[in-house]
């Protein structure tokens, strides 16, 4: 950590809900800056604004400390990663961030599809609106890669059923819904905080 000044976070919105509970619940200490996850789409665009948010969490303090509360999400995330400074939540993915990387791989290899809880509510504007799938392809596409859809229960949200089954349907896969700890999140961010790297002196 760079001389003992508390770094800041930048995190994906997929992340808001569960880091504000731990910080209501005293377990994180630590100040964020959300982008939107739908920037995801678009990995060009996210690449841009978290260029831009990391210049702005710094401000005119050039040892500032910075936290990504990222995956593998754009293809420069190892640059920002490198910058003096700064430092990243392990892991490829959002999921694999909240489930930790034991559970993530087990379930991947059992051809689960992950839903976490705000992208589970937008599911038809991904689907639809963003890859275009509709009717059989839908369930063709996910079919051939997925055997079940598995929704992350983090306990903050009430489970979203009705949506859920609707999902299920139009994909054509089984819904699965998994209680999810916060505990993996916070030793990822937890980590990623203390190993902050620190900037190099003239």
């Amino acid at each position: 950590m760079t001389d003992g000044r508390s770094p800041r976070c930048i995190s994906c919105s997929i992340f808001r809900r569960e880091i504000e509970a731990l910080q209501a619940s005293g377990r994180l200490d630590l100040p964020v800056d959300y982008l939107n996850s739908m920037l995801h789409m678009a990995p060009a665009r996210l690449e841009a604004h978290l260029g831009e948010a990391l210049v702005e969490a710094r401000g005119h303090q050039a040892d500032q400390g910075v936290v990504l509360a990222f995956g593998d999400c754009c293809s420069h995330m190892e640059s920002f990663e490198s910058e003096p400074g700064t430092s990243r939540t392990e892991g490829i993915n959002c999921c694999e961030i909240i489930l930790g990387r034991e559970t993530y791989r087990r379930l991947r290899r059992e051809g689960a599809f992950f839903l976490m809880p705000e992208w589970a509510l937008s599911w038809k504007t991904v689907f639809v609106g963003q890859l275009g799938l509709m009717g059989p392809c839908a369930k063709e596409f996910m079919q051939e890669m997925h055997t079940r859809l598995v929704y992350l229960d983090t306990g903050i949200l009430p489970v979203p059923h009705a949506t859920l089954a609707e999902a299920s349907a139009f994909l054509g896969l089984p819904v699965e819904i998994l209680p999810v700890s916060l505990d993996a999140l916070l030793r990822s961010l937890a980590q990623a905080a203390h190993t902050v790297r620190p900037h190099a002196r003239d």
